[in-house]
């Protein structure tokens, strides 16, 4: 059967295979999906093979990325050759940025093909705002017949862009919400064994993520430096690793924060159980065009707060009703909240649920419903 979908994206994240699972079966046979690479130098991520139902091809190519935490580009110049073979008859393109979605853009207007911006990003997102790479967003968006965004922040961005409102339609990201509940609920059953394995009493806060300077670590550390003084029982989880951790370490040694606890990168099957054991979640991000650990969080049942970088914020968020958004870099703010949500166990329960509640309608399969509509109506 000739394809009539073909996906561009960059990487095979454990994140997306549920979703790209999800759209090739509900439209078999129509969709083929091209990552740009198998992966990239800032991730440790597993490449779940096993797990994949899809049609795939990693693309040949060349990766540009000057440092860890630095941002990727990817070139792959047989991209040109494997468009014409399969001739799709609408291409969906992960961004503008890599100098491989350029060429399927040159593809689409050589052979009248109609390509798709799937854009996540949004206005917080750290970026070098130069005169001519606006111009070039600019008129990749003037070029596209259609657009796809997981939510507001990507919306708004995208009229900046001058895109048409009544082409931009919604595909929620999401996660494997059953696997997360599954896990969590499972894991809860021996989670005072767990912690006391690991040295962790009382409350504990989780972070997920890259421990790098735009995600705001040290804000966290900051906050939690406030608040310990009145809960010294209370403890700081960071799950995750990267270029600046020593830095933080090195922090809390010399401020003498005591209870921050630094795991190290965690697998995706291991994620479970450090949600499972925590009493709420935070993401004090200065730039994150979603952030699927707020799905994470959600489906096992956390309070959440969360930065107003995060795009994810202003869908997955209702202020007071399951967390709360503070402004990025607002340490006072941020501690204020933390000490809000665990000081306050009815609170705590409550919000736990309602995020529960939320994530429902985030799942892969009502992603997978929002690319499928996208082609319906392109």
């Amino acid at each position: 059967m000739r394809t009539r979908v073909a996906l561009l994206t960059e990487i095979i994240s454990p994140y997306r295979i549920p979703v790209f699972n999800e759209i090739a079966k509900g439209a078999p046979g129509q969709f083929l999906f091209f990552f740009l690479g198998k992966t990239e130098r800032r991730r440790q991520w597993k490449i779940y093979r096993d797990k994949i139902d899809f049609p795939y091809k990693v693309l040949p190519g060349i990766l540009f990325q000057r440092g860890a935490s630095s941002s990727p580009y990817f070139f792959n110049p047989t991209i040109l050759y494997d468009l014409m073979k399969h001739s799709p008859e609408i291409i969906i393109t992960g961004g503008y940025q890599h100098p491989s979605y350029l060429l399927t853009m040159l593809y689409a207007n050589i052979f009248k093909k109609r390509i798709i911006l799937w854009c996540e990003s949004n206005k917080y997102d750290y970026r070098d705002s130069h005169p001519l790479k606006e111009a070039y967003k600019r008129w990749f968006v003037r070029n596209c017949s259609g657009y796809i965004v997981p939510g507001r922040a990507s919306f708004e961005y995208l009229l900046s862009l001058r895109a048409r409102g009544d082409k931009i339609l919604t595909a929620p990201n999401a996660v494997d919400n059953d696997y997360f509940i599954q896990s969590c609920d499972r894991y809860r059953q021996s989670r005072e064994t767990f912690k006391q394995s690991r040295g962790y009493s009382g409350k504990l806060i989780l972070y997920v993520g890259r421990l790098i300077e735009q995600k705001g670590v040290l804000d966290l550390l900051k906050a939690f430096q406030m608040i310990s003084g009145k809960q010294p029982e209370w403890g700081l989880l960071l799950v995750g690793s990267g270029e600046q951790e020593k830095e933080y370490r090195d922090y809390c040694r010399t401020n003498g924060i005591k209870n921050v606890f630094f795991t190290g990168f965690i697998h995706q099957e291991e994620l479970p159980i450090y949600y499972a054991i925590s009493d709420c979640f935070v993401l004090p991000t200065y730039s994150d065009p979603w952030g699927l650990v707020l799905n994470e969080a959600m489906a096992a049942q956390l309070p959440v707060i969360s930065s107003d970088a995060a795009g994810a914020a202003y869908d997955l968020i209702r202020p007071g009703e399951n967390g709360y958004i503070f402004k990025k870099g607002d340490v006072h703010q941020l501690a204020g909240y933390i000490s809000d949500i665990l000081n306050d166990a009815q609170k705590r329960r409550a919000m736990g649920q309602k995020s529960f509640d939320i994530i429902k309608n985030y799942s892969p399969a009502e992603c997978a419903r929002g690319f499928i509509r996208a082609i319906g109506k392109i």
